[in-house]
């Protein structure tokens, strides 16, 4: 089976997600709050939006070689 690496990401960070939510439950106090505002939001978005790029770049290629066979 050939997997992709948006997928695979999009797998990671829906892991990532879930622990940090798991986290958050018992860690609740001003440094937790700094902790996602400075880090954690900051990194699941930039994490999203590499994702979706690469979504687009692999929609892209597959699009490229399906036009290109002969």
């Amino acid at each position: 089976m050939n997997t992709r690496p948006d997928r695979d990401g999009d797998e990671q960070l829906r892991l990532l997600d879930a622990a940090w939510e798991e986290a958050a439950r018992y860690w609740q106090d001003e440094v937790a709050r700094q902790f996602a505002a400075d880090h954690w939001t900051p990194l699941a978005q930039h994490a999203r939006a590499y994702l979706e790029a690469l979504r687009a770049l692999m929609d892209m290629l597959e699009n490229a070689e399906r036009d290109t066979d002969f």
